[in-house]
């Protein structure tokens, strides 16, 4: 066990017990493998110190005019490293792809083409009867794997449903939960005020959302069906609860996958409910086969717009603290 190489308050008794107790966290809770260290090619390096300042765990020192890798066992692979090397004297097995392949120029898209694509991407929920090809979902993840991750652990799950059955199928079972939530809610909201008592908040919300439901769902496959929309395909993503970032890792890595699919012509609107079933109903996790030790963060549903926007619509103005 891991835990039996505390000692005293500390980790280990010597620098090379840390080193193996740090190695050892990396393997069995963090990566689930070994990461390399990076080297340097000292022929190439011309002591610049650039990959020095950019680490965030301070694997180099600057020996001797040369960079030098001394604390590897602290690497998690983030390539920062080799990417700014001027001189491709570091490198990082684990991230490097192509030594060919580099960044356009940066930035590859202006702040105002940037700001448009942002603000053209919309929860849709009206989609044509057109399925989303396995290429096009594959593109999309592959936006996802490259948000960023807590201490690049780049553990984020994905649970694909690649047809307009698949996504029937869940939507059911979406409902059943939620109508079971909303009852429960509506119930304790009843009883709450039988007994002149305050309302949740909580149960309140899921009474609003109720009384929506009711009206919409007579009529949900030719309307905004906001509980599970009819689209043509949809994606959960999860990650492990024990890793505090894991909601930040698996919602940025959704948000890059509607970006993708924005651009590609399909629309998406991310789902709340579904999460929510995904989590809280076994029969739904259990037909999402989610890892036991996972949980659900996002999710979205995916097709081609059935309606046009013509518009850009506005948005409250944030509220600022500054500091």
């Amino acid at each position: 066990m891991i835990c039996d190489q505390v000692k005293g308050g500390r980790i280990g008794g010597d620098m090379e017990e840390d080193r193996q107790f740090i190695e050892r966290v990396k393997r069995e809770i963090l990566y689930g493998h070994d990461i390399a260290p990076p080297f340097v090619k000292a022929d190439k390096c011309k002591g610049c110190g650039q990959c020095a300042k950019v680490c965030p765990v301070l694997v180099f020192e600057i020996m001797d005019k040369k960079a030098t890798v001394v604390r590897g066992e602290k690497c998690f692979a983030c390539g920062h490293c080799w990417s700014v090397c001027p001189e491709e004297a570091v490198r990082q097995d684990e991230v490097v792809a192509s030594t060919t392949l580099k960044p356009g120029r940066a930035p590859a898209v202006p702040p105002d083409r940037l700001q448009l694509l942002i603000r053209e991407r919309r929860s849709v929920r009206l989609f044509k009867d057109e399925s989303v090809s396995r290429e096009s979902l594959l593109r999309i993840i592959d936006a996802g794997r490259y948000a960023p991750t807590g201490s690049n652990r780049q553990n984020v799950g994905y649970v694909v449903l690649a047809t307009k059955d698949k996504v029937s199928e869940f939507r059911s079972l979406v409902e059943g939960f939620v109508e079971r939530t909303f009852k429960a809610a509506q119930d304790r909201v009843a009883s709450s005020l039988r007994a002149m008592k305050e309302v949740s908040p909580m149960d309140a919300t899921m009474c609003y959302h109720a009384f929506n439901y009711e009206d919409v769902k007579n009529r949900k496959e030719t309307s905004a069906y906001f509980v599970l929309p009819f689209g043509s395909a949809a994606i959960i993503t999860h990650g492990q609860p024990s890793d505090a970032t894991s909601p930040f890792n698996c919602s940025v890595a959704l948000y890059n996958c509607s970006l993708m699919a924005h651009s590609l012509g399909l629309g998406s609107c991310f789902v709340g409910f579904a999460i929510a079933a995904a989590n809280m109903d076994e029969t739904t996790r259990h037909w999402l086969d989610i890892p036991k030790e996972n949980k659900a963060y996002a999710a979205m549903v995916l097709g081609y717009p059935g309606l046009k926007y013509r518009r850009l619509i506005e948005r409250k103005m944030p509220e600022i603290r500054w500091v």
